[in-house]
């Protein structure tokens, strides 16, 4: 495999949150997109649970690098529908991983492969999850570890901007600023991860030959309270609009592992340098705030 820019990527996903920062840190370099709901110039339209699609696509990329960004990150969705979305969560990322035998497989998983009873958690913590997204999590990166070549990521509390707006803090500014309330689940801990900081760190991770299991998240664990008021007050928001409530309360079909939490040492070690802290990453948000 070559090193650097001379690789050829190919991101699975890049309209989602964490594919379209990806684009952004992998413009110059030799890279094939697909994209699926949100249409995308330049990139492949692409619906990985069509298996020949997927098998004909990733064998014309003819990739080094593979990162799958595109998922059903819905925990609900998958806790109500297991079987269809584990047909993207799991069973596509196999077809993409057996597809492209010989490139390095970049994949994203979660805190929610703990139960969240003993946070924060190290990369070689035992895996104990408690609910069904967390559990494609695990066959995820089990798929991953089959192979050499391979890295996977695990992020909490992602925030940045997509197309479709999805991640917390956009949900949280887009209706605090019409005037509604926002409810926030009071007894939950999250490591939130800028996403533009995310992608350059996959890229450098990548680049500089790093291979296993990584904490790919900012360096504060916080509360989901404490992170909401943040945000709300990085985008001039009446956080007097949010409602903090037991996620017992929340009448959620999947449970949440709630003192949960990532250690970051081992991916600041690497590197030499960690992702921003919560403040400079919503400042950093707010100010990249794409018109509507």
């Amino acid at each position: 495999m070559g090193a650097g820019p001379a690789m050829r990527w190919l991101l699975l996903g890049a309209s989602g949150l964490v594919g379209t920062h990806l684009r952004r840190a992998l413009m110059g370099r030799d890279v094939v997109m697909t994209s699926h709901r949100t249409p995308l110039e330049g990139s492949v339209s692409l619906d990985l649970a069509n298996g020949a699609a997927t098998d004909r696509a990733v064998s014309e990329a003819r990739p080094d690098v593979v990162v799958v960004a595109a998922a059903n990150a819905f925990v609900e969705g998958c806790e109500r529908d297991p079987a269809a979305t584990r047909a993207l969560n799991v069973d596509a990322v196999r077809r993409v991983a057996e597809a492209a035998p010989r490139a390095l497989l970049v994949v994203f998983s979660s805190e929610y492969v703990f139960d969240g009873a003993a946070g924060p958690y190290a990369e070689d913590d035992v895996v104990a999850p408690i609910n069904e997204y967390g559990r494609q999590k695990v066959a995820l990166e089990q798929i991953a570890r089959e192979r050499n070549d391979h890295l996977v990521c695990r992020v909490s509390g992602v925030y940045g901007w997509s197309a479709a707006r999805t991640s917390f803090v956009a949900q949280l500014v887009d209706r605090l600023r019409a005037g509604q309330r926002f409810r926030v689940p009071a007894d939950q801990l999250i490591t939130p991860t800028p996403a533009p900081d995310l992608a350059n760190a996959i890229v450098e991770l990548v680049d500089r030959g790093a291979r296993g299991t990584f904490h790919a998240a900012g360096p504060e664990i916080l509360d989901r309270p404490d992170f909401a008021r943040r945000a709300a007050a990085a985008f001039g928001l009446d956080a007097a609009m949010l409602d903090f409530v037991p996620t017992a309360q929340l009448g959620l079909a999947a449970q949440r592992p709630l003192r949960a939490g990532l250690r970051t040492e081992k991916l600041r070690r690497f590197l030499g340098h960690g992702l921003a802290h919560a403040g400079k990453g919503l400042e950093a948000m707010r100010d990249a705030e794409p018109s509507r």
